[in-house]
């Protein structure tokens, strides 16, 4: 049999859909996939055939994801509010490298009292290593039914030590632990990479109110003219208010 050769293009078109058609609709291989305890897979149409994909984590009750391993980002304690010291808060306050401790960036209350400042890292209470939050948590703990503690912290290259106490019949408490504040499934990421979102945040819809209610400006009422300022100088009031009679 002869052919021209028109056809033999022909034969080769067809040969080669035979073989991409093959590819196509032979079922894949997945035996040499990574194996996890904590990935199920699950078949999603392509037009072609079942593919498996990985799930996303599942979701908490409230309609959002916390992971179970979720760090911790702050405590409160008697009016101090303490922060991991990482790396990356040592080169912005310019603190050793070498030091290990909990940055109090917030102080108020008793914490206030005892002479504690924002900016001194809280290396330990009653002489007792802190170096974390975790340990924060435990050692407040222990001493959490006594009235006062000491608290050794490191300011501007010296060791000092304060005195936290509470009125006469109360006691210290334990300190108030929280991860970082929930985040929108697709927000942007407002500081340096740290690693993935989950380690710190949970992501939903129900961990904070949207605007935020310290942000909400209630509408300037109206006024009558000649009417009493009821604030500092602001400029013109017409900008702001309507003006009534």
């Amino acid at each position: 049999m002869k052919f021209s050769g028109n056809g033999i293009v022909a034969l080769g078109l067809v040969a080669l859909l035979v073989v991409l058609g093959v590819g196509l609709f032979a079922s894949p291989d997945y035996s040499n996939l990574p194996s996890s305890t904590s990935t199920q897979l699950s078949p999603i149409m392509t037009g072609v055939q079942a593919v498996p994909i990985a799930l996303m984590a599942p979701s908490t009750p409230g309609g959002g994801y916390t992971d179970p391993g979720i760090q911790l980002s702050e405590a409160h304690w008697q009016g101090l509010e303490a922060l991991p010291l990482s790396v990356e808060l040592k080169k912005k306050l310019k603190l050793p490298m070498r030091l290990q401790g909990l940055l109090i960036d917030e102080v108020s209350l008793q914490s206030a009292k005892s002479g504690l400042m924002a900016g001194d890292v809280l290396v330990a209470v009653n002489s007792r290593p802190v170096l974390t939050l975790e340990d924060l948590l435990r050692e407040s703990k222990r001493i959490q039914n006594r009235n006062s503690a000491t608290l050794t912290v490191y300011r501007k290259e010296e060791w000092k030590t304060f005195t936290l106490q509470v009125a006469q019949g109360d006691n210290l408490g334990f300190a108030q632990v929280e991860t970082a504040p929930m985040i929108l499934p697709g927000d942007m990421r407002p500081h340096p990479y740290r690693g993935p979102c989950t380690l710190c945040h949970s992501v939903g819809t129900t961990g904070h109110m949207v605007p935020d209610p310290d942000g909400i400006i209630l509408p300037p009422p109206p006024i009558r003219p000649n009417a009493r300022i009821p604030h500092q100088d602001r400029g013109p009031c017409q900008v702001c208010h309507k003006i009534i009679n």
